[in-house]
């Protein structure tokens, strides 16, 4: 899958360069990020640069700049481009690249509504190292555009459901909070702060293998990422789902606080 730069400027091996020195290249096997930025701020960047080098080792991947430098490379990209929102895809297969890549933020009306979800019968590899898998990503999105789904939901041969192709899953029983295992699935960001926030909240929380005929016995569910933050679902498949359920809108509130209290603090 190729990516093309938005706005001015992306940079290359520790170099802004002008947009119009960009070189498409397929990622195909590279390892990557995508950090979201508000105000100006890129959201849990340490976060990120950290699950960033971990893909790296699981990768065999070597990063010739360490994270300071990479760090200052994003603040420089968003700086000099003057962008105050937006996503950054920051990536490794050859040479390290960040730039401004589209972006689409869910509706605010779906944060109270929820949105559909599918399955889909693939396995990424090496699932704990954020690498670009496009095959998996292709079937996604042609599922996704034909039956006018939010996400799909990853199901593999033991019918465990794993994550979403770009999320992850939580699932609401009663007044407990359910995931898939973390060695099946990447180990999102947005994943690690919803269990901590839970945690928190001293709502029950447990990782356990979620399988397919598992799904009657939820009450509520909602996918966590880097663009939807916490977002509920109303449908997976033909199974239907609460979005106003109120354990997924207290997780969801805290987020967003969380998100304010961390901009506060860099600013």
């Amino acid at each position: 899958m190729v990516y093309f730069p938005l706005h001015r400027y992306f940079i290359f091996n520790g170099e802004l360069r002008p947009n119009a020195l960009f070189k498409a290249f397929e990622n195909s096997g590279g390892i990557y990020e995508v950090l979201r930025v508000e105000n100006g701020v890129p959201l849990f960047m340490e976060d990120h640069l950290e699950r960033f080098y971990h893909s790296a080792s699981l990768a065999g991947k070597t990063i010739r700049f360490n994270s300071d430098q990479i760090s200052r490379f994003i603040l420089e990209l968003i700086h000099e481009n003057k962008v105050l929102t937006g996503n950054i895809l920051l990536s490794c297969k050859e040479n390290l690249k960040a730039f401004f890549i589209l972006h689409k933020y869910p509706d605010p009306k779906w944060y109270q509504n929820g949105v559909r979800c599918g399955i889909l019968k693939a396995e990424r590899e090496n699932p704990n190292a954020k690498v670009f898998q496009t095959p998996v990503r292709q079937q996604a999105d042609k599922l996704m555009e034909k039956k006018d789904l939010y996400e799909v939901l990853l199901v593999d041969h033991l019918n465990r459901i794993t994550e979403g192709s770009r999320s992850n899953v939580f699932f609401v029983e009663k007044n407990a909070l359910f995931t898939p295992p973390g060695n099946e699935v990447l180990l999102g960001i947005t994943r690690q702060k919803t269990i901590l926030l839970a945690k928190e909240a001293g709502i029950p929380f447990f990782e356990k293998d979620v399988l397919l005929e598992d799904l009657p016995r939820f009450q509520a569910a909602f996918i966590t990422g880097t663009s939807p933050k916490i977002l509920p679902v109303s449908q997976i498949g033909e199974g239907k789902f609460d979005p106003q359920n109120y354990l997924v809108q207290l997780l969801r509130k805290k987020y967003d606080e969380l998100i304010a209290d961390y901009i506060k603090s860099v600013l």
